[in-house]
Order: C-alpha cells, then structure tokens, then sequence
C-alpha cells in the first residue's frame, strides 16, 4: 500500500491561510464584543463618593460611563484595523511568501467590507442607545450647574408617591434614586418630576403632602412648601429645604 507524504508546511500553510482570512471577522468580534462590554458595565462602578454632593457624585459617575462607551464607538474603526493588522502578521508568519501575496488582496476587500460593518454598528449604536452623546452633554451641562451654583430654584409642593427610578441612559434596574411629583406658582401649578439621589439627606415633612380634591389654593396655604434647587436637564434635586408658612 502506497504510503502518503504529507508536507506539514503545506499543511500548515492551508492552516495560516484559514486564520489570516478569519483575520477580519475575529476583529469585528473583538470590537463589538469590547463595545458592548463597555456599555454593559454599571456606571454605578466609577461612583466616588466625595462627600461635596450626592447629586454632582452621581452625576459624574454616569457621565463617565456614558463618555467611556462614546469613546470606544469612536475609536472602533482604528481598533478594528490594529486587531486586524496585528492578528494578520501573527497568523501569517508561518504562511510562504507567494502565498501571503496571493491573500493579501481578498484580505483588504474584506476587512473593508468589516470595517463598514464596525463603523455602523459601533456610531449608529451610540447615537441610537439613549443618544448618548447628546447624554453626555446633558450630563456635563448639570456637573457645571452644580458646580458654578447656577441651578434652577423653586418653591414647591411635593406629591406623596415616591417613585424608585434610574438615571437616563442606565438600565432599567440601576436604581439610584426616587422619582416624585412637585409644582407650585413657580411653575403655574403644574407637576414637574424631580429626581432625588438616594444619598441625598432629605425626610419630607410628615403628612406635608398635597392633598387630592383641595383647590392649589388651598394647598398653597396648608400644605408644607420647600424650597428646591435641582439642575436644568435631569430635575436633579441638589439640596431641598422645608420652609415656613408664609411664602419667602
């Protein structure tokens, strides 16, 4: 019986060959999966609690997870190519040199046609989950507010219900703070939606609550009234403070 001779560089030639062309898929993988990671991480894990404010600690903590994910989708593209590049060299050293001649052109067409497949995952996620970059913006633009003192200050009466809620552009079980209503004759008597940190020192007054089926009049001259500072964008309550029967 004839005995076959297999040339292990050609085999393994036949090998590298498979590996450079799976180059560019490995790559894509890579880099979405990397994205995605990124954006599934809790930005609950940068939360520093400073002690100088609840709300600008949590605030920052977001923008940063927020800002983390944008960057990645951003420099997708060029991570992509140095993946690709990189797994390429690697897998194609033990590939003879005609060979490598011979596949470098099919592997350029198809890490273009991955690279297209990057990019529009990586932005057109960005921009479509929670808008992110217009997020982060929101984000810095109450960090500043926070920061330079310039919030929006009201005096309100608060709702009963307290709702558990999340800050936009986290999961729907990142809960870290309470949603409730509150309105007054800063906003003509209708409800807004203030958002208040867990970490935020603040027990509403007993029983101080608008009362349902009294006229705002009323309400206004018998229901306890608290001045609020929160931020623009978010209804982020930053400090609140019980204030006296008669209007300030």
């Amino acid at each position: 019986m004839p005995v076959v001779h297999i040339d292990p560089d050609q085999d393994m030639s036949h090998v590298s060959l498979t590996l450079v062309i799976g180059a560019p898929f490995a790559s894509t993988i890579a880099t979405l999966g990397l994205i995605w990671a990124t954006g599934a991480v809790p930005s609950l894990l940068f939360l520093r609690n400073t002690g100088e404010n609840p709300a600008l600690d949590l605030l920052r903590a977001y923008r940063t997870g927020i800002l983390c994910t944008c960057i990645l989708c951003v420099l997708a593209p060029f991570l992509f190519i140095a993946l690709d590049i990189l797994l390429f060299r690697r897998w194609g050293r033990r590939m003879k040199a005609d060979t490598i001649m011979v596949s470098i052109p099919f592997v350029i067409w198809l890490s273009l046609i991955c690279l297209v497949l990057v990019v529009v995952c990586a932005w057109a996620g960005a921009l479509w989950r929670a808008e992110l970059p217009k997020l982060c913006v929101q984000y810095s633009a109450d960090i500043r507010q926070i920061e330079t003192g310039e919030l929006e200050r009201m005096t309100l009466l608060l709702d009963e219900k307290s709702v558990p809620d999340h800050m936009p552009g986290a999961p729907s079980d990142d809960l870290t703070l309470h949603r409730r209503g509150a309105a007054g004759r800063d906003t003509n008597f209708e409800w807004v939606t203030l958002r208040f940190p867990d970490g935020l020192d603040f027990t509403p007054v007993p029983d101080s609550f608008c009362v349902v089926g009294q006229t705002w009049g009323w309400n206004w001259e018998h229901v306890q009234r608290y001045q609020v500072s929160y931020t623009s964008n978010f209804h982020l309550v930053v400090e609140i403070t019980p204030i006296g029967g008669e209007e300030p």
